[in-house]
């Protein structure tokens, strides 16, 4: 049976690199090259259609049947929990993790106020600990607000922990471990037998797991 024709929405930035690897494993053309400002391909023979976005709009295009499948970080996921996507893979590939971190490994109690870009991710967390926190949310160069005075803890993703390391910051525990998932939309994946393509991958995803997948690093 031959596998549908189907576009993905593939996130952007941090885990792109291992993710063109695993398309490239899977026997596909990734449609774009690194000098390339095109962001759109239809499916054609030579492979699935794509679309390159912001990890954010991901759920958001295959929420609205924009793209049958999705490539996007758990970090992600969990951040926009209400969109109405499925789950089918983890793709195992852009391994890093959300942590809480701070100044010292002191962890917090009390009433305390944490920064973060992950607002839903972080009041579940603090929910699950029976926390007292005002949660802080920030857009960009989060490991700044213990050291300008604006909460002594952050919640961030980080893959080495040179960033915080640099900025005198100690991570105190994991929140979210995150790697890349596949996602689909959950009309299309009945209507157009798109288990194919995650069964597809999951063998692709098998194969290379004792093969390491060259990537560029993330958010440290």
């Amino acid at each position: 049976m031959s596998m549908p024709p189907f576009r993905a929405a593939v996130a952007k930035g941090r885990i792109l690199d291992e993710v063109v690897a695993l398309w490239q494993a899977a026997g596909w053309v990734w449609p774009f090259d690194e000098h390339s400002r095109r962001l759109y391909k239809d499916p054609d023979p030579a492979g699935p259609g794509a679309i390159l976005v912001k990890g954010d709009d991901v759920p958001v295009l295959v929420e609205r049947g924009i793209a049958d499948f999705g490539i996007v970080g758990k970090d992600i996921l969990a951040e926009r929990h209400q969109a109405n996507v499925l789950e089918v893979l983890d793709l195992g590939v852009g391994r890093c993790r959300v942590v809480l971190a701070g100044r010292t490994p002191e962890p917090p109690h009390g009433r305390v106020r944490i920064a973060t870009r992950y607002p839903a991710v972080t009041r579940a967390y603090v929910a699950r600990k029976g926390l007292m926190a005002e949660v802080v949310e920030l857009h960009g160069s989060v490991e700044l607000a213990p050291l300008i005075g604006l909460s002594p803890y952050i919640v961030d993703i980080v893959q080495t922990g040179v960033t915080l390391a640099e900025h005198g910051l100690v991570e105190i525990e994991t929140v979210l471990p995150v790697t890349a998932r596949l996602i689909a939309n959950p009309a299309l994946w009945r209507a157009k037998d798109l288990a194919q393509v995650r069964d597809h991958l999951r063998t692709v995803v098998d194969r290379l797991q004792a093969v390491p997948v060259a990537g560029t690093p993330g958010k440290e």
